[in-house]
């Protein structure tokens, strides 16, 4: 059972910010891919968003989000008061539109870049040992 203190306070900063960010570290240093997918989608549509950083009590804002939303994985994206959900859905949303209509926010045409399409180093190789 989730701590009756914390459940009250996730549930007042839920209803106090228009969008609230549960990540895993903070926007500008995000500590999990997820989170940071996030962070790019929100900083794409450039959204005012409170952010939390769950690492500090991680297991007991799971068992509070677990009562309250069902959901119990990091990140977790509320907008006015509603769980969008992950990373996942939140990209999905974001690429048709849905997030942007949720958020009243406009859109620009070119959706952010995907964690796949960040710059990467060329493939690593592993050399055949000497013999």
């Amino acid at each position: 059972m989730a701590d009756p203190q914390l459940k009250e306070k996730v549930e007042e900063l839920i209803a106090a910010n228009q969008v609230l960010l549960f990540m895993k570290g903070t926007p500008e240093m995000p500590r999990c891919g997820f989170s940071m997918r996030v962070v790019q989608v929100l900083d794409a549509l450039d959204v005012e968003y409170g952010a939390i950083d769950v690492l500090p009590a991680l297991q007991p804002l799971r068992e509070v989000t677990a009562e309250l939303s069902d959901w119990q994985t990091f990140p977790q994206l509320y907008v006015n008061g509603e769980l969008i959900g992950g990373a996942d859905l939140v990209e999905e949303m974001y690429e048709s539109g849905e997030l942007a209509t949720a958020l009243e926010v406009e859109q620009a045409e070119a959706p952010a870049p995907a964690a796949a399409e960040t710059a990467q180093g060329p493939p690593l190789q592993i050399d055949n040992p000497p013999g």
